[in-house]
């Protein structure tokens, strides 16, 4: 598996490019998330975008190497619990969390699927997941596959395509909110040349929105009973 180091791919989250798009997604999220009461948000992963502005209660989670809490939030925010685990086996009973966020963490999980049946099971009813993650069929996936072994950074990540997360999600009977493709511009390091091509985000939607660097899914657990999936015991 090429899934590349945490703290490698965390330390390209601080570059220009990174923060670019986390800035974007962020934005996406805001505005996908339905509006309602979130008692308890869990965030999955990196933590340089904070998904879980809707959330009262916030906690996150990160892989432990040699014992060390990885991805550990460097500001002041007293409010927010951190938590060692593994996106595949998260520290909370079933259907505990309103909102769960995973962002870009199928992109670098050797069992995708089964993180998000693992997330499916400690997400309540009527609570919601959001997943983002690097499109494989864009010009990000373009550069992913030109890019030479080892790779590093995301383009060390299995990207996968707004279709293939939206199926996986519907077959465990998850309910699709809303869908978004995200950030059209090229994957370019320099951060004067990006902003260059910041006009691009205004016409992606329109013209090229299959190109797209990124993508955000929102889905919703239906009310106890009428999931098409067995909940766990």
């Amino acid at each position: 598996s090429e899934r590349g180091d945490d703290t490698d791919i965390e330390a390209w989250f601080h570059t220009a490019l990174g923060r670019e798009i986390c800035d974007t997604v962020y934005r996406c999220v805001s505005r996908l998330i339905p509006s309602g009461y979130y008692r308890t948000g869990f965030q999955v992963g990196f933590r340089n975008i904070d998904l879980l502005q809707k959330a009262e209660h916030v906690y996150w989670g990160g892989r432990l190497q040699g014992g060390v809490s990885v991805n550990n939030v460097n500001n002041n925010n007293d409010e927010r619990t951190l938590l060692a685990c593994d996106p595949e086996n998260l520290p909370f009973g079933a259907r505990s969390i309103d909102l769960l966020a995973l962002p870009f963490v199928l992109d670098f999980s050797a069992n995708p699927h089964g993180v998000l049946r693992e997330a499916y099971g400690v997400l309540a009813p009527e609570g919601c997941m959001v997943i983002c993650g690097f499109n494989r069929w864009g010009l990000w996936g373009l550069r992913r596959g030109l890019t030479l072994r080892p790779r590093r950074g995301p383009w060390a990540g299995s990207f996968l395509s707004l279709g293939q997360v939206q199926d996986w999600t519907c077959l465990l009977g998850l309910e699709l909110t809303s869908a978004a493709p995200v950030f059209y511009r090229p994957p370019i390091a320099n951060a004067r040349l990006l902003a260059k091509t910041a006009f691009l985000e205004a016409v992606g939607d329109r013209w090229w929105s299959l190109l797209s660097g990124a993508y955000v899914v929102v889905v919703k657990k239906r009310a106890f009973g009428q999931s098409a999936m067995l909940e766990p015991v």
